[in-house]
């Protein structure tokens, strides 16, 4: 493993995430790992400092204020930073959406953070002075699913829409998962129901702990069924994938994902963080991971259903470290 020291960072488009690693009191000490090369780089973007990535779109970082709580984006290619507006009731469990801009405006981007319950969207684009808020609501035909709780479990861009998971709890205590989309109709939100049969359930019933996902994947809209396991429910068992029918608007089981491989970011709550390549350099029909305050990525090899962990960089907090994948697309000219 090879070190490289850096003053402005080499975070230049690939076609595969670069991981990026930070510990400190406030996150001050950062590096950037090259997966194909095994090298990693020193670096100091001084506007990452004590800021928690909360979701990434292109060369767009969103980020989030580990003391003032103050929402931003970053563009790692040009470092500039977009302030965004105040939203008191964000929390680290809360589901976050970044539309990439299609102009060098940014204007016609937008964040979303979504409170998975009670299930409602806050949305704002570069320049509001706040949030809009929306409360998320739609007339389930089935009465079982009647004095039910309701949550939002996932949540990704797919399509040039929003789509996401809701679990009903109904009457007789049994979850039930459908789909829907959110999309922009003026300046409001209109909600789309997708699937109409039940959810099949993945896991069985001897995993306690599960987290979903939802990702666009080779065109594909897939759900990913995280399984954990161990007294305090931090071992990672496995992963089950399902890829979305429209004809039937029904979930199928996934064997293998070819060519293709997914990155899962953690930090503290969020578990929606999810990006999906297809690249030479890195493990195909794999899972690459990583976990809350370790220093280590893991690799789930979908194929024999094994894992595999790797060490980016010696020098940092053993306990105290965060990583997440961020993806800088080479954009064709």
């Amino acid at each position: 493993m090879e070190q490289y020291m850096q003053s402005h960072p080499p975070i230049i488009p690939q076609s595969y995430p670069w991981l990026v690693i930070r510990d400190g009191k406030h996150l001050e000490r950062q590096k950037i790992f090259n997966i194909s090369k095994d090298k990693y780089y020193s670096i100091t973007i001084p506007e990452m400092h004590n800021k928690m990535i909360c979701t990434s779109t292109n060369e767009w970082l969103l980020l989030n204020d580990l003391d003032s709580k103050d929402l931003s984006l970053l563009n790692l290619v040009s470092m500039e930073v977009v302030q965004l507006p105040r939203l008191e009731s964000f929390t680290y469990s809360d589901v976050c959406i970044l539309s990439p801009p299609t102009s060098e405006s940014n204007q016609d981007c937008y964040v979303m953070i979504i409170d998975r319950s009670p299930c409602k969207f806050y949305f704002c684009q570069p320049g509001d002075e706040e949030f809009s808020e929306q409360e998320f609501e739609f007339d389930l035909e089935e009465q079982e699913y009647e004095f039910g709780a309701m949550f939002i479990s996932a949540a990704t861009m797919f399509r040039g829409k929003v789509y996401f998971l809701t679990s009903f709890s109904r009457i007789d205590l049994v979850s039930v998962s459908v789909l829907f989309t959110a999309e922009f109709v003026g300046s409001n939100l209109h909600f789309t129901r997708i699937t109409r049969e039940g959810f099949p359930e993945p896991s069985p019933p001897e995993i306690p702990t599960t987290n979903d996902y939802l990702i666009e994947s080779g065109g594909e809209l897939l759900y990913i069924c995280k399984m954990r396991g161990g007294w305090d429910a931090k071992m990672i068992l496995g992963f089950i994938i399902l890829r979305m029918n429209f004809l039937r608007q029904a979930w199928e089981e996934v064997n293998n994902i070819g060519g293709w491989t997914l990155f899962f970011s953690q930090g503290r709550s969020l578990e929606h963080k999810v990006i999906s390549c297809f690249a030479a350099g890195v493990k195909q029909n794999s899972i690459y991971f990583t976990k809350p305050f370790d220093r280590f990525y893991y690799v789930f090899d979908l194929e024999n259903n094994s894992i595999s962990k790797s060490l980016p960089c010696p020098t940092v907090s053993k306990f105290m470290s965060r990583l997440d994948w961020v993806l800088i697309p080479i954009t064709k000219s």
